[in-house]
């Protein structure tokens, strides 16, 4: 259930029957610089602070939420024209929001009949916490009880009403009303022990479990009944034109404004409720915008320019486009690595503030902003503490804040407590670590079960939250543990938290070094792996024999990469153990030197404190049992890591045999090559001269073509020669005379 966060003014006593409300409306008027309006304030708030209470008590007595709703709008009408004094008088606010609530049921023209067990069983009652096994007494106190006896048990210890109050609504004596709620708490011890439960220490809450309902999303109606919004385009300062209401705080509201003195720039207004109608309350306004003024960090909000509307105080800062953490948490928790990245600035950035002097006093993930900055990229977040309406400086003596992320020493300033511990810076750490520890795990963050806030604020005065319960996030126990102790003085300052927040990325860095460590033996077992490979290539043609001999290298080298991995496995588990047991050896060193502290200063206090000291010493004993028994345990780590070395050197050994024989192999490869390029080389020789004698072939053959072609020319020569010498031959033989010619013969030719 969220819870509306509200101030204490430490220099007033606590009472009880709503004195928390009434002393934390005075002191917001007084914040506001205006005494005189603390009626004003708390009326403004009374309904809103009991409401959830009011709707379960409702819902339970007429058995229908939708009844239970038709009631609440009544009760806040009559409280709207009820006059504040009338409010604040003796029972007190409490008492008399109950008393008409019970006579709209008593008094209506039917009245209403108690529910029946059908009708309450369709109620959406809480879901059970992990502290209880089973349901079984919770509803024996719901459904077995009287409905007299169930309703003065829900508002004693569901609503909280003393028995004073009790008086009041029900019209009687506060004797008489003792012995009723004695009656009806026998009955309930009854039905408990019938379940087991025989612890009067538990009783209370279990009560309070019974009558518990889930509670209705708070809506903005809510959050700011009665205050309207200035309407869109309204012109504030003279040049921020009002787009939309985006925000509503306690004191003021946040809207998104256009300035119209520089196009496209778009702003965020505050506009605080109150008037400030007198000098010094137009100062205490200011107060606020003072204490952003005296910080600067990229993770606090900054403010541009402030004025006056309509007598209430404005000022704007920059418009951030994002979402508030705990809008991302609706969706999935932040991861180690989001986490440190968002709260380490946030620890720096509150660290400058406590630096200035300056208490937030509300951290928490509603008011943690994640922005999305133009150019740093789309999955980069810039986070942003916002509102500093409740902040306060180390002068003044004002404590406010939202009680689920009250640090213990704050709910105590609320609570019934003897001792009230100073407030300081410490508290903003605890809120911090408490925010950061429901974004790793936000199934563990606290509620208030029906709406029962003063009994919370007394439960955690004295117990303080527990660490993540994950498996993953285990080993941040030690952590939480020291983050959120119930001491202020064991917190680490802001700027510790800063550093020590880089535990977040422990199994990181330590995965890191084991990697580092043996990172030059896996490129060795990879070496050895391609040179079995490349063996088995060059000798694929070898004998059966050798090629066995490479399968079985390549085997030793499979085994020994699967050696190494499970090495560097329980070498990381190994140094996890470690690093928890220093952690843990740590925090008991720093327990063991305040408890022996405290043991010297219990030495010269008086007798009373004899049992005190008896005790704590008794706690000393089971430290350092406790440190024997982690000693013992760093002794078994230790052991353990020996023989992590041992099988290490002898995995070392191998590895360097196995080398040896992958040099050799190398040789034995060179050897290999190297009459391969003898080899080459004279093939090359072989062929340059193959290539000599066919150049000489070409050349004969040329030759040989020449003398063919020259013989075949001689023989036709000759051929010719012997025709001419036969025609030489037949002209020189003697010739027959020639018969004359005669005178009638033609001439032959």
């Amino acid at each position: 259930m969220r819870t509306e966060p509200f101030l204490l003014n430490q220099l007033r006593p606590l009472g009880k029957g709503g004195a928390a409300l009434t002393q934390a409306a005075a002191s917001i008027a007084l914040s506001q610089g205006q005494p005189q309006t603390i009626v004003d304030v708390l009326h403004g708030r009374a309904f809103r602070y009991y409401a959830e209470g009011l709707r379960q008590y409702l819902a339970i007595r007429t058995g229908s939420t939708e009844r239970a709703d038709h009631y609440l709008a009544k009760l806040r009408a009559f409280v709207a024209k009820t006059d504040s004094d009338s409010l604040l008088k003796v029972p007190g606010i409490r008492a008399r929001l109950y008393r008409a609530t019970r006579g709209y049921i008593r008094n209506a023209s039917r009245p209403l009949q108690p529910p029946s067990k059908e009708q309450l069983d369709q109620l959406p009652w809480r879901a059970l916490p992990s502290a209880h096994m089973s349901v079984s007494p919770l509803n024996g106190l719901r459904f077995d009880l009287s409905a007299e006896e169930s309703e003065l048990l829900e508002l004693r210890f569901a609503r909280e009403l003393g028995v004073q109050e009790l008086a009041f609504v029900y019209g009687k004596t506060p004797v008489e009303m003792e012995s009723r709620l004695d009656g009806a708490m026998a009955q309930a011890k009854v039905i408990l022990d019938e379940h087991g439960i025989r612890d009067p220490d538990r009783f209370g809450r279990i009560i309070i479990e019974a009558f518990a309902l889930e509670a209705r999303p708070r809506s903005r109606e809510d959050d700011h009944d009665g205050i309207e919004p200035l309407p869109n385009g309204t012109i504030v300062g003279g040049r921020y034109s009002i787009e939309a209401r985006v925000g509503l705080g306690a004191f003021g509201d946040v809207y998104r404004a256009k300035d119209t003195e520089v196009p496209g720039h778009v702003v965020a207004l505050k506009l605080l409720h109150q008037a400030a109608h007198s000098k010094s309350a137009k100062q205490a306004s200011l107060r606020e915008l003072r204490l952003i003024a005296s910080v600067f960090h990229p993770s606090i909000v900054q403010f541009k320019d402030h004025g006056w509307f309509e007598e209430r105080l404005w000022f704007v800062m920059p418009w951030y486009d994002g979402e508030t953490l705990e809008s991302r948490l609706q969706r999935e928790p932040l991861s180690r690595a989001e986490a440190l990245k968002i709260f380490q600035p946030l620890a720096r950035a509150l660290a400058a503030m406590h630096a200035a002097g300056v208490r937030h006093q509300d951290v928490k993930p509603e008011n943690i902003f994640l922005a999305r900055i133009p150019g740093f990229g789309e999955d980069e977040v810039t986070p942003v503490l916002l509102d500093l309406g409740v902040a306060a400086t180390e002068a003044e003596m004002v404590v406010a804040g939202t009680p689920t992320y009250f640090a213990p020493e704050v709910a105590a300033q609320f609570a019934s407590v003897e001792r009230k511990p100073i407030v300081s810076n410490k508290a903003d750490v605890f809120a911090l670590a408490l925010s950061l520890r429901n974004a790793l795990e936000p199934e563990t963050q606290d509620d208030v079960a029906a709406g029962a806030i003063d009994t919370f604020i007394e439960q955690r005065s004295r117990e303080t939250p527990k660490a993540p319960t994950k498996k993953a996030l285990k080993y941040l126990t030690p952590s939480f543990d020291r983050w959120l102790d119930r001491d202020a003085d064991v917190r680490p300052t802001a700027d510790e938290l800063a550093e020590e927040l880089t535990v977040l990325a422990l199994p990181e860095e330590r995965r890191q070094r084991v990697k580092t460590i043996l990172r030059w033996t896996i490129p060795m077992a990879l070496a050895l792996l391609g040179a079995s490979g490349a063996a088995v290539t060059v000798f694929y043609q070898q004998a059966e024999i050798e090629r066995q001999e490479a399968n079985r290298a390549r085997l030793t080298a499979s085994g020994l990469r699967q050696d190494l991995a499970d090495t560097l496995e329980i070498a990381e588990q190994l140094e996890l153990r470690y690093e928890q047991s220093r952690l843990t050896r740590t925090e008991l060193a720093k327990r063991l030197a305040r408890t022996d502290g405290k043991v010297a200063n219990l030495h010269n206090q008086l007798k009373d404190e004899e049992r005190r000291l008896a005790r704590t010493r008794d706690k000393l004993a089971q430290n350092r049992q406790e440190k024997v028994v982690v000693e013992q345990q760093l002794s078994e780590t230790e052991r353990d890591l020996s023989d992590t070395e041992r099988r290490l050197t002898a995995t070392l050994q191998k590895l360097t045999t196995e080398e040896d024989e992958t040099r050799g192999l190398h040789r034995q490869l060179r050897r290999e090559e190297e009459r391969k390029l003898e080899l080459r080389a004279e093939l090359v020789a072989l062929e340059t001269r193959l290539e000599a004698e066919a150049t000489k072939t070409e050349e004969l053959q040329s030759a040989v073509a020449r003398a063919v072609a020259a013989r075949s020319r001689a023989e036709l020569e000759m051929e010719f020669l012997q025709e001419e010498l036969e025609a030489l031959r037949i002209r020189s033989l003697p010739r027959d005379p020639e018969p004359e010619p005669t005178d009638d013969s033609a001439p032959s030719s």
